[in-house]
């Protein structure tokens, strides 16, 4: 399975003089992806092996990474899309925080697109290449490096023991298994698609413990926390679907989406960039959470039962005339973003004034939003 020397508990065939590490023998057959939702990545064995990091042609080589090499012999392919990942790629998760110089984000693409100057890896002052391979970002510290260099930085020295048992672990994390759950719910822990490790359920008293959300930035007392990397998320951000269907979107599902990430796009409902989103980066469609969230009907005065119905854009294709909010009096992009509109009064909302009608606490309107979107989430495939 690897090429570390075994030392302890292990398990071997004598008659094939086969033998697995005792944490090799756990790893996963399946796993789900956060950057290939759409199928389950199935363990199988590498075409060929050579020696680590050795650009050379083969029939195998890791979307994250680039590399065809590995310290495993094998690797998680799905077969439908030829996408192909090695296990120490797969256990990277899309945020690292414990063990590198700043917060990084993951990316399958190049994030500065606009940038014309020559780029070098923070980490090993290598030219960054744009085309191809995913790399870790952080916005703020204008800080960007190649994914092996992040990765090792976070899962430790490549070949050790450690380093065996961090991929075993985050591997573990991204299995289709129920069971894998139940046994940490015995431990009072709970696994979140958004964070590599276990996290425990935590309740604050003193205002001075207040933590910040990695999710929506947004201070909370209440949440879940790995102590570990100090990795917070509050109540409502932990019960949001990593995956949605909208009605205005049908062909392929949205992703949930930090506060950090940096903004590719703006919200299609509201016009707004940052925040937390729901985003498709092949069509390029976003949606705020409180946005996605929005019910198709909205009821502005519930004593005249006056109804609004959510559009995708304005009905009248000829209209001429500035369109203005009836509850802000502000002008509305009547062809690029969402609207609640009232068929027989002529009337015309912005989604986030008529969001704000209903609620004017932000813990009330995303919690409001966090139930909605449950009937729009796709349920993940356990097979």
């Amino acid at each position: 399975m690897c090429t570390i020397i075994i030392s302890g508990v292990a398990y071997g065939c004598d008659c094939c003089r086969y033998f697995l590490h005792e944490v090799c023998s756990n790893i996963p057959k399946r796993i789900r992806h956060d950057f290939h939702p759409m199928h389950s990545l199935t363990l199988l064995p590498i075409p060929s092996i050579s020696l680590w990091h050795s650009k050379v042609e083969s029939e195998f080589c890791c979307v994250a990474c680039g590399y065809d090499n590995s310290l495993f012999s094998f690797y998680y392919h799905c077969d439908l899309c030829k996408f192909d990942l090695h296990l120490e790629c797969a256990s990277v998760t899309t945020k690292l925080i414990h063990n590198v110089k700043y917060p990084l984000d993951l990316f399958t693409s190049f994030p500065l697109k606009s940038e014309g100057a020559t780029l070098l890896c923070c980490i090993c002052n290598k030219v960054m290449n744009r085309q191809s391979t995913w790399l870790f970002y952080n916005r703020e510290f204008d800080y960007i490096c190649h994914f092996e260099f992040a990765a090792e930085e976070e899962l430790g020295v490549i070949g050790d023991q450690s380093f065996l048992s961090e991929v075993q672990k985050s591997l573990l994390l991204q299995k289709s298994c129920s069971g894998q759950q139940q046994k940490l719910e015995k431990l009072g822990e709970v696994i979140h698609f958004s964070h590599r490790h276990p996290l425990k359920a935590i309740k604050q008293t003193n205002e001075a413990s207040i933590m910040n959300c990695c999710i929506c930035s947004f201070q909370a007392l209440s949440g879940y926390i790995c102590q570990l990397c100090n990795y917070f998320i509050d109540e409502t951000c932990f019960t949001l679907p990593r995956r949605i269907q909208h009605h205005f979107h049908p062909n392929h599902p949205l992703i949930l989406t930090s506060y950090n990430d940096p903004p590719k796009f703006k919200c299609r409902a509201c016009g707004q960039e940052k925040g937390t989103t729901y985003r498709c980066s092949t069509c390029k469609f976003s949606l705020h959470r409180s946005c996605a969230g929005a019910p198709m009907t909205f009821t502005l005065d519930k004593n005249k039962k006056v109804s609004y119905k959510l559009l995708y854009s304005y009905p009248y294709d000829g209209e001429m005339a500035v369109i203005k909010c009836s509850v802000c009096s502000g002008e509305l992009n009547s062809k690029e973003n969402f609207m609640y509109f009232n068929f027989n009064l002529d009337e015309v909302l912005h989604v986030q004034c008529a969001l704000n009608r209903e609620t004017d606490s932000y813990d009330t309107k995303f919690s409001l939003a966090s139930e909605r979107l449950k009937s729009i989430k796709i349920e993940e495939d356990h097979s």
